[in-house]
C-alpha cells in the first residue's frame, strides 16, 4: 500500500500544475512613466494579455533597463521580447523615415487608414526582413508641436537659432535644420532638467508628452506646427514571435491592438482639453502659419526621396490623396 501510494505521488509530482504550468513568460519594457503614450500603449498590452490567459508578464517601465536606444538593442539581442518603439525606429529601417518628411499627413484619420492598411503592412514586412523585429500593431503618439521659452512660433523665420530637443532620429534633425533651427538629440528623460537650466531652448513632441514630462512648467510658448505624426510601433523578438503557438499570436495579436486603440483614444482626449489646460496654467499657445512652413519644408521631399526610395515614398504619397 505504502508502494503504490508513494508511485501514485511520484505520478502526480510529474504532472503539469495547471494553467500555472503552462504560461509563456513574456518580457516587456519601455522607457517612459505610466501616463505616456508608449507606457500606455505597453501597461494595455500586458492587461489585455493577461486576461486572455496563457502568459506571465515581465514588466518593466521607466527606463529601468535603459532608454529607448538601449532596449532596442536588447530587443534586438532577445533579451526582451516587447519593446515600444517611438521616432528610433528610424534607426532600424530607414522606411520608417517617412514619418520624419514634414506635413506627409493631414489629419489623424488619414495616418491611422494608412498605417492600419497597405502602409502599415509594408512596413511591417520591412522590418522584419531589415532587423527581424515582429509589428505587433501601429499606436499613437499623435502630431508633434514646439514648445520652447524663447518665443511663439509663427512662421519658419522664428525658429532659426532655436536649441530644440528632437530624437536621435538623423531624418528628424535634417528637417528641422533645414527649417533654421539647432536641433539637439537627447534621450527623452534628460529634457525636462535640460530645459529648466536653459541647456536648450525647446522641443517638439506631441501635446500629451509635453503634459506627462511636465515640459509646461518650463516652457512658455507652445505651438501648435502639427508637423510630424508619430505612430508607435509596438514590436517582438522575431524569434520570440516564431515561438508562440498560433492561438498564442492571436492572443498577441488581439492584445497589441487594444494598446493601439488606447493610445488612438488618449491622443484625441489630450488634443481636446490640453490647449485650454496649458493657457490656464499661463503658457501661450498658437497656431503658425502652417503654408508658409509647409513651403519652406518643400524642398526635403527629394532628400526624404533619396532615403526611402523614390519609388516607396510615391506609393505613399499616391496612397494618402
Amino acid at each position: 500500500m505504502k508502494l503504490l501510494s508513494f508511485a501514485l505521488a511520484t505520478a502526480l509530482a510529474a504532472l503539469p500544475m495547471g494553467n500555472a504550468m503552462a504560461e509563456t513568460p513574456i518580457k516587456m519594457a519601455v522607457e517612459t512613466p505610466p501616463g505616456d503614450p508608449l507606457n500606455l500603449m505597453l501597461t494595455t498590452f500586458r492587461d489585455t494579455l493577461t486576461e486572455s490567459g496563457g502568459f506571465t508578464p515581465d514588466f518593466y517601465e521607466s527606463g529601468a533597463l535603459g532608454d529607448e536606444a538601449a532596449l532596442t538593442e536588447l530587443l534586438r539581442a532577445g533579451q526582451i521580447d516587447v519593446v515600444p518603439l517611438g521616432s528610433d525606429v528610424v534607426e532600424l529601417d530607414s522606411k520608417f523615415a517617412v514619418f520624419d518628411l514634414p506635413f506627409l499627413f493631414d489629419d489623424k484619420a488619414t495616418a491611422r487608414a494608412a498605417l492600419d492598411g497597405a502602409l502599415g503592412e509594408k512596413l511591417a514586412a520591412s522590418l522584419r526582413e531589415t532587423t527581424g523585429l515582429q509589428v505587433l500593431a501601429f499606436g499613437e503618439l499623435g502630431f508633434r508641436a514646439i514648445s520652447n521659452s524663447v518665443r511663439p512660433i509663427e512662421t519658419p523665420a522664428d525658429l532659426a537659432g532655436l536649441k530644440l530637443r528632437t530624437p536621435g532620429s538623423q531624418t528628424r534633425i535634417m528637417a528641422f535644420t533645414a527649417l533654421g533651427a539647432a536641433p539637439t538629440p537627447m534621450p527623452l528623460g534628460e529634457v525636462y532638467v535640460a530645459l529648466r537650466q536653459g541647456v536648450i531652448d525647446g522641443q517638439e513632441n506631441p501635446l500629451s508628452v509635453v503634459q506627462e514630462f511636465s515640459f509646461d512648467e518650463v516652457q512658455e510658448f507652445v505651438s501648435l506646427t502639427n508637423h510630424v505624426y508619430t505612430p508607435i510601433t509596438l514590436a517582438m523578438a522575431g524569434s520570440a514571435w516564431d515561438a508562440l503557438s498560433p492561438e498564442e499570436q492571436a492572443a498577441v495579436t488581439a492584445a497589441a491592438k487594444a494598446g493601439a486603440e488606447a493610445t488612438r483614444v488618449k491622443s484625441d482626449e489630450s488634443d481636446a482639453s490640453l490647449v485650454a489646460e496649458f493657457e490656464a496654467a499661463g503658457m501661450k499657445v498658437n497656431t503658425p502659419d502652417l503654408a508658409a512652413f509647409k513651403e519652406a519644408a518643400a524642398p526635403l521631399r527629394a532628400e526624404f526621396a533619396a532615403i526611402v526610395g523614390e519609388e516607396f515614398l510615391t506609393e505613399v504619397e499616391g496612397s494618402l490623396k
